[in-house]
């Protein structure tokens, strides 16, 4: 009859408030695992110093079990206890009262095993008609309280004082889900920004970011009364442990490989929403490199790849000061990013050389080559990203071999052929070169 009536209810008031009412998911984490069997856990939350996990119970009992469910401590206190949240200083523990509706503050570290004495009126503003739909839920999001309401569905947001007892200010609420009432617990990471936050009566969990705006909905695992929940989270696998507090059963339940995305998996201080590769702490943005293509070790400054890596990618260096990265491929020659022509067909063999013949910055390129027997030689002048063929010139005979040589402080270089048949030439400053006798 319950879970006729709570479909009922979702039914009229997404027929009202929302069309994308409908878009609940299957529940995303495993079948679950019983660690505890308690009485009547009513909200539960996971201390991340201590590595536990920390359960109150409707009796007014708190209790502390280890994340595979042994008991570690008990504290018999008293309170309608509904809820439980750490705040920044962790020493603490705040755990939320139903009737009236309220939160006390718990010492972790007196040994006294007592509330401190410390209290924080909510009525004013969490009153409901009925004491047994009050506080069902408690976290604590960037410096302030959120305690969920059980009769209207609403998070209702406070700022504590904690050095004073009493002293709260209202800072407002909101609806996480129109036409989800019956809200029993909240949980807040601040590894992923999300703010869990389950709904009894339709059975769903409800993640909202950090603009209350809802980023997943999933149905609960179980049909049972579902009062509490905890957020374990592994920001490298990608993964959490969600507990959820079954008041009927007394079970606290494990689900594992519940699907999380932290703000900052590898904890160098850069989110994931910049951050290139946020499961690897030595690396946060792109790397630049240089493409080297004639494997020098020098990069070519003109032809750049950025990549999310600190090795650099085959054929690619960190290096950016190659004045030409030349290398040849058939009849072109691939220069500061570009091919240029040098012979007018695919050259059966070629030798080349670069080298800055007048100091001024500008480099030489020749190039020689043998094309159906016949040789060519090229020369090109390079002025960074400018690439100019200044002078082509062909030789009638014909040849077997050809290789280069040259001599920068004399501005010449030296062609050979067959290995015998030699030609020295001269280079001129505007780029042109003659024959040298």
């Amino acid at each position: 009859m319950k879970t006729f009536f709570a479909l009922l209810v979702i039914a009229v008031s997404c027929a009202v408030f929302s069309p994308a009412c409908f878009a609940i998911e299957a529940w995303p984490g495993d079948a679950g695992t019983t660690i505890a069997t308690l009485s009547e856990p009513s909200g539960i939350v996971w201390h991340e110093s201590r590595q536990s996990l920390f359960v109150v119970e409707d009796s007014g009992v708190l209790i502390e079990i280890s994340a595979a469910g042994a008991m570690l401590h008990t504290w018999p206190l008293a309170g309608d206890f509904e809820g439980i949240a750490v705040a920044e200083n962790d020493r603490y523990l705040y755990i939320g009262i139903e009737n009236p509706d309220s939160i006390v503050e718990f010492d972790l570290e007196t040994g006294s095993g007592e509330l401190t004495g410390k209290s924080w009126d909510l009525t004013p503003w969490m009153a409901s008609t009925d004491p047994n739909q009050g506080l069902e839920g408690l976290s604590y999001r960037n410096g302030l309280f959120h305690a969920g309401l059980q009769e209207d569905g609403k998070i209702y947001v406070f700022d504590v004082n904690l050095g004073a007892s009493g002293d709260v200010d209202f800072e407002g609420s909101f609806t996480p889900y129109a036409g989800y009432a019956d809200i029993a617990g909240i949980d807040y990471n601040s590894d992923t920004g999300i703010t869990y936050a389950i709904f009894d009566s339709a059975n769903a969990l409800i993640e909202l970011n950090a603009a209350n705006g809802i980023a997943q909905h999933y149905s609960l695992p179980d049909s049972a009364q579902q009062e509490g929940i905890a957020i374990k989270t592994n920001c490298l696998s990608r993964t959490a442990d969600a507990f959820i507090a079954n008041d009927d059963s007394g079970a606290i339940v494990k689900y594992a490989s519940y699907p999380i995305t932290c703000l900052d998996a590898d904890s160098d201080g850069v989110d994931y929403d910049s951050d290139c590769n946020d499961y690897d702490a030595s690396i946060s943005s792109n790397r630049t490199y240089c493409r080297d293509a004639d494997g020098d070790g020098l990069g070519d400054a003109f032809t750049e790849m950025q990549t999310c890596s600190l090795t650099a990618p085959q054929g690619y260096v960190a290096d950016s000061s190659d004045p030409v990265d030349l290398v040849s491929n058939g009849r072109s020659f691939y220069i500061n990013g570009n091919n240029y022509d040098f012979f007018p067909a695919d050259p059966a063999t070629v030798q080349y050389a670069d080298l800055d013949f007048f100091g001024d910055g500008q480099y030489e390129v020749i190039a020689v080559g043998l094309t159906r027997k016949k040789a060519y030689i090229t020369l090109a002048r390079v002025d960074g990203d400018n690439v100019t063929i200044t002078k082509r010139r062909m030789l009638k005979k014909k040849y077997r071999s050809a290789s280069i040589t040259t001599d920068v402080s004399k501005n010449k270089f030296t062609t050979r052929f067959n290995g015998k048949k030699k030609y020295i030439w001269r280079i001129l400053s505007s780029g042109s070169f003659n024959r040298s006798h």
